[in-house]
């Protein structure tokens, strides 16, 4: 084999590698099923600060991103339009906007439901501490997920709840 069939054969390898790890990388992204789906949720802070925003692929602004009620326990209710197999969720808590981290969810429970009548608990989060929780589980086909939080935050004087992202996948 001479010089130039190594080379052709080498970029052809290269080539070939390529198109695999750009495959692979595009396989291993997740596809948020909650991603601007129809969601009800506990009653408001004030106008702005409605459940919609809990899934509209956003968490940059403190007063136009984020789901934010004062009603204790609050919860989320997400319609995903259809069955989905579901493997986790992701919650972005207050942190993860830049506010302060006291003002992150700290007990919550995560429920899904085929019916929307019949719920089964798939993750639970007693001492959450995080910016963003992420709760893998059982894969299990679900056209509801529900959000419950029972403790909106880490200390007691603070009643409201901020969700600024729920991401189902």
């Amino acid at each position: 084999m001479n010089d130039a069939s190594r080379i052709r054969c080498r970029s052809a390898l290269l080539g070939l590698a390529l198109a695999c790890a750009a495959s692979a990388s595009a396989g291993d992204e997740r596809e948020n099923f909650a991603l601007h789906r129809p969601v009800t949720g506990s009653a408001i802070c004030k106008p702005g600060e409605e459940a919609e925003k809990a899934v509209n692929g956003s968490n940059t602004s403190w007063t136009h991103d984020k789901f934010c009620s004062l009603v204790r326990p609050a919860w989320l209710q997400i319609d995903l339009q259809s069955l989905r197999k579901l493997h986790g969720v992701t919650v972005r808590h207050a942190g993860a906007a830049g506010e302060a981290k006291s003002m992150n969810t700290r007990a919550f429970a995560v429920s899904v439901s085929r019916d929307g009548k019949r719920w089964t608990r798939v993750a639970k989060a007693e001492d959450n501490r995080d910016d963003v929780s992420e709760h893998s589980f059982a894969p299990i086909e679900a056209r509801y997920l529900r959000l419950d939080v029972s403790r909106p935050t880490q200390g007691d004087g603070d009643p409201a709840t901020r969700i600024y992202e729920i991401e189902a996948w």
